[in-house]
Parts: C-alpha cells; structure tokens; sequence
C-alpha cells in the first residue's frame, strides 16, 4: 500500500508560514512598545532635570531676567508636548499589538484546524490500511484452509 499523503499540505505549510509571519509582525510591534516606553522615561527624566534645574534657579536668589524665564517656560512647554506625544504613540503602538495578537490568534486556529484535519486523515488511512491487510490475511487463510481440505479429501 502507498505511504500516506496528506492532500492539504500545501495549505497547511502555508498557513503555518502565515502565523510564523504573524508572529514576526508581533514581535516586531511589542519591540516598537518597549522602545516607546523607553523614550517616555528619558523624556520625563529629562522633564524632571529641567524642572529641578529652574526651581535651583529660582531658590538661589539670583535674579533671572524675563528672556530667561521665558526660556525655561518653553523648553518645559516643548518636553511637555513631547512627553504627550510619546504616550501616543506609546497607544498607537499598543493598540497595534492588540491588533496583531488577533490575527496571530487568528492563524494559530487556521494551523490547528489543518493539523485536526490531518490527524483525521491519517486515522482514516491507517484504518483503511489495517483493513486492507485484515482482508489479504483472510484471504491467505481460506486459500491455506481451501487448499488443506482439497489436499485431505484427495
């Protein structure tokens, strides 16, 4: 009897490439998440340092011109609109993963269904296998039993 062959390969092998490739994708974003988290951090390290640095320059008593104060307030207003920024992209970038752990989900089940497929087929190949080498052993055995009974009778 020929070995057995699962007529679905093709689709199963592609559909496991697809969650490989979907699982690339989600890795890719999660790494996109932890570099995003990242630069929250130093941005909000390098808004508390801005804001030490001004509050040292207010308490030591030396007089700060209205240009300086100024200064202070933007670069306080920029990190401030950076650090907003970042948390949303830090969302985008979540929201992406959230997306992509669905069609890795998506295609984890497409897998699995094929695997569920080929075990079943291959059950049914090796049933219709023992029942084909069941049937050629009867067949050996009446023709042995055929052949006793001629030979004794004779």
């Amino acid at each position: 009897m020929k070995k057995f062959k699962f007529t679905l390969e093709t689709v199963h092998n592609v559909r496991e490439m697809k969650q490989e490739n979907e699982q690339l994708v989600l890795t890719q974003l999660q790494a996109e998440v932890t570099k995003a988290a990242e630069q929250i951090e130093k941005l909000e390290e390098a808004y508390l340092r801005a804001i030490e640095s001004y509050g040292r320059k207010l308490e030591s008593g030396r007089a700060m011109n209205i240009g300086e104060m100024e200064l202070e307030a933007l670069h306080l207003s920029a990190l401030e609109r950076q650090k907003r920024r970042a948390y949303e992209i830090l969302e985008e970038k979540k929201q992406a993963c959230r997306i992509q752990s669905v069609k890795l989900a998506a295609a984890a089940r497409e897998v699995k269904i094929t695997e569920r497929l080929r075990e079943n087929q291959a059950l049914r190949y090796r049933q219709e296998s023992d029942k084909h080498e069941q049937t050629a052993l009867d067949e050996m055995v009446s023709a042995n039993f055929a052949r006793n009974l001629t030979t004794n009778q004779g």
